[in-house]
């Protein structure tokens, strides 16, 4: 997926450059067309240096904020040095007036800080931004997931599990489904075994991929095995024998309830 995102992005790299070019002096024309010619051989290397150069030069700000973005996308896309790419970002989040650029913008900031650089509180910030445009923006439903989620590798919890609440209870949100997968996981980090495994019990009825549903029915076992109710994580880990990717843990997991069972009845 990462590759066709690259293969999709090279194109508007070079076309941003020769949309505006014409605007440039003549030694700050050649300079571009040199990072432009190191893009197009997909050395991109040799084309944030160039970049990077031409920054300290001062253009002038339209042609200061269009080489960020250049910069932000290859630093993101292409170099692997995600957390460097946020610099550039948010220079185009506070000094392009065009919103298109600044929602662009900002959800590379959330998603960098939110897989890259696992700063959650950050990536909080950019997703409720982004909520915050009138008219509501397409992907709305996906950023509002995601300050749900950012709460949750956070530790905040009560504030992921309040807003997981609202999206379970919208059934025409994107993430409906998915939002009870989390109230169960929730409670299960809080040690409510049977609160969780109500909250997955609903999820299995509402998801339809076969390899999340075994997970989720392995969470449901081993939350039953932790409130000591012994015969129904037997029963649930039984039934996942032939599904489970890996049968062998199971059967370790069967012999080992077998045991148990047994010696609460000696």
């Amino acid at each position: 997926m990462h590759l066709r995102l690259i293969k999709k992005k090279a194109p508007l790299l070079v076309g941003l450059l020769l949309s505006f070019s014409c605007d440039f002096t003549s030694g700050l024309n050649r300079e571009i067309l040199v990072a432009q010619d190191y893009v197009e051989s997909q050395n991109y290397e040799k084309a944030a240096e160039t970049y990077e150069r031409l920054l300290k030069q001062n253009p002038a700000k339209l042609v200061r904020t269009k080489i960020h973005y250049q910069l932000a996308e290859i630093y993101y896309l292409y170099l692997n040095q995600q957390t460097r790419a946020l610099v550039h970002y948010k220079y185009i989040v506070d000094n392009d007036d065009d919103p298109r650029n600044q929602v662009r913008s900002l959800e590379k900031i959330a998603d960098i800080n939110f897989n890259f650089s696992k700063n959650y509180p950050e990536s909080i910030r950019a997703y409720g931004t982004l909520l915050k445009f009138h008219p509501r923006l397409q992907n709305a439903d996906y950023y509002d997931f995601k300050v749900a989620e950012s709460y949750f590798e956070n530790n905040e919890l009560s504030k992921a599990d309040l807003l997981f609440s609202k999206i379970a209870l919208n059934t025409n949100h994107q993430n409906h489904v998915e939002a009870f997968y989390y109230q169960g996981l929730i409670r299960f980090y809080q040690q409510n075994w049977d609160a969780a495994v109500e909250r997955w019990l609903q999820y299995i009825k509402r998801e339809k991929r076969k390899d999340i549903i075994v997970k989720t029915k392995f969470l449901i076992a081993n939350a039953y095995e932790s409130g000591e109710k012994l015969k129904e994580a037997y029963n649930i880990y039984y039934s996942l024998l032939d599904d489970h990717p890996n049968p062998a843990m199971i059967r370790d997991r069967l012999k080992a309830l077998y045991e148990r069972r047994v010696a609460r009845k000696r």
